[in-house]
């Protein structure tokens, strides 16, 4: 038989969340034998070079993208402090995180996993192919432990449309952004398909360079993101959205799954559960959703009223923008360079686009922000993880009676029992209530199947798998979980303490949330993938209290309550649990 390379772990994917995972596990295995792939040419996933558009920035400012016990220091890499960090910088920081924890020399990039099989031995036998420069071939390894960290930006969804064989103009994905900069600078009007974060990138680095552009939305999605302006007061605070979700004096006004302990679980119950704390709540994010659209000025401009979001910041997940533009976006509107669009593209003629609303676009480019493809495509193997179709596909079972007494159980929050309130501009949605199935993409504590088999060989688990504007500091946990798991040190994973029953109602109890939280009718991912925001601290609570860690990592009970947390407060966090692992 021939002999295959064996390694103890293979991360797929080099992106925040496979860093994490390969720092993480590094720190706790210094002589583990590990591998990093990636489809990419570099380091960096969302970020990766080839990726980095003109203008590209994260959401976060300094000191909130970074791993707790590496800082990004403004000054190293030229930026300014006080600003949201530039993608370069972002690049750059992670080609120094790989190079400081050696996992430099474990990177392998432009390769892609084309199959997974479990062994008899518990082991996965994995096919790996590379198509760089400097190699081309096929190479099977075997893993004893497997890491998905591809996350849910990897795969670009471009739809097809009618006539585009026709178009006779560039159709792209923001993902292409960066190999097509020169080509869409050079273009008279641009036609950008969507309302999300990518999509007023787009539209502002086209404005910018002189192009008229014209902004498509469709009437059955979620409508245009919710543009957060960098920061802004509130009666006596000074905040921006990372700061209000990230302080436990608001965590409460979130009806979250997570983070059941303290104060805040009766202030939770209160607010969501009592006809006072109703009122009081709905007071909360009705005020806070005027304030912010009061800032914006939507009513000042009748281009502007397009844009403004059609649900309150209680519904919003994820679709949302944070104003980190060098000028002011809306200025483009107030000038004529930016056309809005509540539409459908129905079809593509020669060079133009056709909405829904009868209006012709002649256009020189479609940009398509369309989202992703959250499925992976790696084969799985053998039977029954192919059974049906990609392994997230059977990760959970279709326990409808099951999905059924969840919803009971949610329904009872405040809110979730109902449609989300809509804008006098929004379409009309369906009534969701008769819709139980959820997203098999849904795993326990969003990292492991839940099924018995992998719960008790512990071989495999996803990171990243969600969105959060919280990404580090759930990833660091996520990753420090992870490795706790595959050591068998999450106590109630253990093989004598397994509730498999528990586990598998409370992912299914997690699905069914996700789904009735995040609703597609207000941009969210309805159950596709979780949707984090409010949530991510305590999300991050609970991983910590699996792992026997103290979850409020605040120096005094009023830093506690009042102080934003960073991934700094978790710096040190994997030696602490070493310590603890061996003092036990």
């Amino acid at each position: 038989m021939e002999n295959l390379k064996e390694i103890d772990l293979l991360i797929v994917g080099a992106g925040l969340h496979g860093l994490a995972m390969a720092k993480t596990y590094r720190q706790v295995h210094p002589d583990g034998d590990f591998l990093v792939v990636d489809k990419a040419k570099s380091i960096g996933g969302s970020w990766a070079k080839e990726r980095l558009y003109p203008g590209l920035k994260t959401n976060n400012v300094f000191g909130s993208y970074e791993f707790g016990d590496f800082p990004m220091i403004p000054e190293r890499y030229g930026a300014n402090p006080l600003g949201h960090i530039p993608g370069g910088v972002v690049h750059t920081y992670f080609c120094d995180v790989a190079a400081h924890y050696g996992i430099d020399s474990r990177l392998c990039f432009e390769t892609t996993v084309q199959s997974a099989t479990l062994r008899e031995d518990t082991r996965w036998l994995i096919t790996l192919e590379t198509n760089s420069e400097s190699y081309k071939g096929v190479t099977t390894i075997v893993a004893a432990k497997l890491v998905i960290a591809t996350g849910i930006t990897s795969e670009p969804y471009v739809p097809v449309f009618p006539g585009q064989e026709d178009f006779g103009a560039p159709i792209l994905h923001s993902k292409q952004l960066r190999s097509q900069a020169d080509n869409l600078a050079s273009c008279k009007n641009i036609v950008v398909l969507g309302g999300n974060k990518s999509a007023w990138d787009v539209c502002y680095s086209a404005a910018l360079s002189g192009s008229h552009v014209h902004m498509v939305i469709r009437p059955s999605g979620g409508g245009p993101s919710y543009l957060w302006p960098r920061s802004f007061s509130w009666g006596p605070f000074n905040l921006s959205l990372a700061i209000l979700s990230a302080t436990r004096l608001f965590l409460p006004f979130d009806p979250t799954r997570y983070g059941k302990a303290g104060l805040s679980t009766w202030l939770r119950y209160f607010l969501h559960r009592t006809s006072v704390g109703n009122k009081i709540c709905q007071y909360f994010w009705s005020r806070l959703d005027s304030h912010i659209k009061n800032l914006n000025g939507y009513s000042a401009h009748p281009e502007l009223q397009k844009l403004e979001p059609w649900t309150t910041p209680f519904w919003m997940g994820n679709s949302l923008s944070i104003h980190n533009y060098d000028t002011n976006w809306f200025d483009f509107i107030r000038e004529g360079k930016i056309s809005i669009h509540i539409a459908d593209l129905t079809f593509l003629s020669k060079g133009r686009v056709h909405l829904s609303t009868k209006k012709v676009v002649d256009t020189d480019a479609l940009v398509c922000c369309t989202g992703w493809k959250t499925d992976s495509n790696i084969q799985f193997g053998p039977p029954p993880l192919t059974a049906g179709g990609s392994f997230r596909t059977i990760a959970m079972g279709t326990d409808l009676e099951s999905m059924s007494a969840a919803r009971k159980i949610i329904n009872n929050v405040h809110y979730l029992s109902t449609l989300p309130r809509r804008t006098a501009n929004a379409p009309v949605i369906q009534d969701r209530n008769s819709h139980y199935p959820i997203s098999s993409s849904q795993l326990y504590r969003m990292v492991v199947p839940s099924q018995r088999a992998f719960l008790e060989q512990k071989n495999i688990a996803f990171i990243g798998l969600h969105s959060s504007i919280h990404a580090v500091l759930v990833a660091q946990a996520q990753a420090l979980w992870i490795t706790a798991f595959f050591q068998d040190k999450v106590k109630h994973l253990s093989p004598w303490n397994i509730d498999f029953e528990a586990v598998n109602y409370n992912t299914i109890l997690d699905g069914v949330y996700e789904k009735l939280r995040r609703p597609k009718e207000s941009g969210g991912a309805a159950g596709k993938y979780p949707d984090l925001v409010f949530d991510s601290l305590p999300y991050v609570d609970t991983l910590l209290t699996d792992l026997g860690l103290p979850h409020n990592r605040k120096s005094n009970w009023w830093k506690e309550i009042f102080e934003v947390y960073l991934p700094r407060d978790y710096r040190g966090i994997t030696e602490e649990w070493k310590k603890k692992e061996l003092d036990n």
